[in-house]
């Protein structure tokens, strides 16, 4: 696959005919800012992101940030959009070429949690990482008192593989996070 066609798969993913997953752009900031602003205090749960993003420029240079990394190959974010509106975003956070290795980060916008949406799209990035990118593991990190957000990674068959104490602070609270994992071999979609 040519890096044009690598480039066009990611920025325009039909996960199936109500989700799309697709780079997030500079036309897209407006649309993020109000997502982030409207959920700011249901994401601040366990993100720390929301509490830094104030204004519209916050927005700007996260896209900016995410279009630098995904030139480069470092990783990137890509929205969520859920019936051709902007319902969340999902990233590789970084590329660990030489183990060949990602973590996925995720987030929804309150409205759109319990619809499946979640579970779909990772299963797609999954699929990319193993199948475009030829990784060899993907890893999901999540806070230990996320009971949502760990069930996505255990729905598509990860595995359990620890628990990081201490790990992150979000607010006033340092979290530990379980740490989930799967290898290309272990993936049968």
């Amino acid at each position: 696959m040519n890096e044009k066609e690598e480039g066009e798969q990611l920025l325009y993913n039909q996960v199936n005919p109500e989700i799309m997953i697709s780079l997030l752009e500079e036309n897209d900031v407006e649309n993020l800012f109000d997502l982030v602003s409207a959920n700011k205090d249901f994401l601040s749960n366990w993100l720390s992101f929301p509490s830094v993003t104030n204004q519209m420029e916050d927005s700007k240079s996260f896209i900016k940030r995410s279009l630098f990394r995904f030139v480069n190959k470092e990783g990137f974010w890509a929205g969520i959009w859920y019936k051709e509106k902007l319902a969340g975003s999902i990233g590789f956070l970084y590329f660990d070429w030489k183990v060949k290795k990602t973590e996925i980060g995720y987030w929804l916008g309150e409205a759109y949690t319990n619809k499946g949406i979640m579970t779909l799209t990772c299963a797609a990035m999954v699929n990319y990482a193993f199948h475009e990118l030829e990784l060899n593991k993907v890893e999901i990190k999540t806070a230990v008192k996320n009971k949502k957000s760990a069930a996505v990674p255990e729905r598509l068959g990860f595995k359990h593989e620890g628990t990081i104490r201490a790990d992150e602070v979000i607010g006033d609270t340092i979290h530990d996070r379980e740490v989930y994992g799967i290898l290309r071999a272990e993936w049968d979609r």
